[in-house]
């Protein structure tokens, strides 16, 4: 890891993760009208406008969950309040957002609780070039939300624009007909009832791409599945996958900037494994001469394998997709990876764009899902939580795992949690940053060694806890 203009401020973002108020890893959200309201997105609205200047344009983006409506009206309220204009773009992906911005507008929010339950919701605030805000930018947001937010005597005005996603669509069409060929490929989408419900099946018809749509249909209630694209929340995308004879199966959460994907037997793909594939097949036809790939402290030791194929630099950082797009700024990484298979090609998550690309692979490499994902080392993962008591310090809980735990581990790294590494695998301790609890992952080439670094794991965390 040699980016220091990175690295350096390693310090710095635990110091800020700890005096954060609102913000967690990448914006906020909580259950509506409990820890989530009209006045927080009114006050956001209005600081974000304030940080900003009178004049400025913020890009609205929303998921179609039920209070959406009622959260852009006040988050609009706030905007013009204070000199600025709020275009509203309706119903659209993070990724879409983002290049909005670039192209339109100062800045941007999106309203969405991406993979949370119907009744959450939240904002996400993105930044000019349409990345997250840097945690600096954070706290200044903060410091302006919980001061004085006087009116502006001149009101901003409210534009609309209908037609970023069909821009969206183009862009990714674009892109993939650019790195790869279309053969005849049947694909099952499963849009989760969000926000890349339509777009996703749409661009890979226009690929030409023979496609079966799910649950694509905007539900703000999610009725057919939790919006979490995990493996037990895929059954029935699954078991459509077996009954077509598809070649591909692929779920979005519930703002579409999650994206799973299923082999033509029904099997789901670990997110660590897609992601690296998709990086791995961007980065061979990169023409950057040193190639750079951000992942974050919760990444499968196989982007180390990929790495070193493609003679390429892995640089690690705290979990977040906000410290990827930091990474890409401050290092140069081509591509930004989290472990449950997002990955940034630009500024922010993709997420109809990952389905374009893993099709395009397929075609390109004439084999199978299963076979292609057999071409790549196997390791083994367990993911476990831990609900800790109401008002535990769970920053001093993490710190006092380090010493509980045995010697024999290579090294340790406490950028974001503890991640204790070994010569046959790791584990992470680290506080959730969307929910009241710790997250304990562990990975090791069989699954009897990731059992055992889990138990290491946890009874450090236990003894920490005395």
């Amino acid at each position: 890891m040699s980016c220091e203009k990175f690295t350096e401020k390693f310090d710095d973002y635990k110091n800020i993760r700890k005096q954060k108020k609102l913000f967690g890893t990448f914006g906020f959200r909580g259950v509506v009208n409990e820890g989530m309201g009209a006045e927080k997105a009114r006050r956001t609205g209005a600081a974000l406008a304030a940080y900003l200047g009178q004049g400025k344009t913020i890009a609205i983006g929303k998921d179609p969950r039920k209070s959406s409506p009622m959260l852009e009206e006040a988050l609009i309220e706030g905007i013009l309040g204070q000199g600025c204009n709020a275009l509203t773009l309706g119903i659209i992906t993070p990724n879409t957002l983002s290049l909005e911005v670039g192209r339109q507008a100062d800045a941007g929010v999106m309203i969405t609780a991406s993979h949370n339950p119907p009744e959450y919701n939240g904002m996400k605030c993105l930044s000019k070039r349409g990345m997250g805000f840097s945690p600096e930018e954070d706290l200044a947001l903060e410091k302006l939300y919980f001061g004085d937010l006087n009116p502006n005597v001149k009101k901003g005005k409210k534009l609309t624009d209908n037609g970023a996603g069909d821009r969206y669509r183009a862009h990714i069409v674009d892109y993939v007909k650019k790195l790869f060929p279309v053969s005849q490929l049947k694909i099952v989408v499963d849009g989760g009832g969000g926000s890349a419900s339509t777009v996703t099946p749409e661009t890979l018809l226009s690929l030409g791409y023979d496609v079966v749509k799910f649950n694509c249909k905007y539900d703000g209630m999610f009725m057919e599945r939790n919006p979490e694209p995990t493996d037990t929340n895929l059954t029935k995308l699954k078991k459509l996958m077996v009954k077509e004879g598809a070649a591909m199966g692929v779920a979005h959460d519930g703002d579409g900037d999650r994206t799973a994907f299923i082999d033509e037997n029904g099997k789901f793909v670990q997110g660590d494994v897609t992601a690296s594939i998709i990086a791995d097949h961007l980065l061979r036809q990169s023409k950057d001469k040193v190639k750079k790939i951000a992942v974050t402290i919760a990444f499968s030791n196989i982007i180390k394998d990929v790495a070193k194929n493609l003679g390429a630099e892995v640089i690690y950082t705290p979990v977040g997709e906000p410290y990827l797009a930091q990474a890409k700024l401050l290092c140069g990484a081509q591509v930004g990876l989290e472990e449950h298979g997002s990955v940034l090609i630009e500024w922010s998550r993709e997420g109809p764009m990952l389905a374009g690309v893993m099709a395009g692979i397929l075609s390109k490499e004439k084999m199978t899902f299963s076979q292609l994902v057999e071409t790549y080392p196997k390791y083994h993962q367990i993911k476990e939580a831990k609900i800790l008591p109401a008002g535990t310090d769970t920053d001093k809980i993490i710190e006092r795992v380090k010493k509980e735990i045995p010697a024999g581990y290579e090294k340790a790294s406490d950028m974001d949690g503890l991640r204790m590494d070994y010569t046959d695998g790791w584990f992470l301790v680290r506080a959730s940053g969307t929910e009241p609890k710790v997250r304990i992952f562990s990975e090791g080439r069989t699954q009897d060694r990731a059992q055992e670094l889990i138990g290491i794991a946890m009874d450090g965390l236990e003894k920490a806890m005395i």
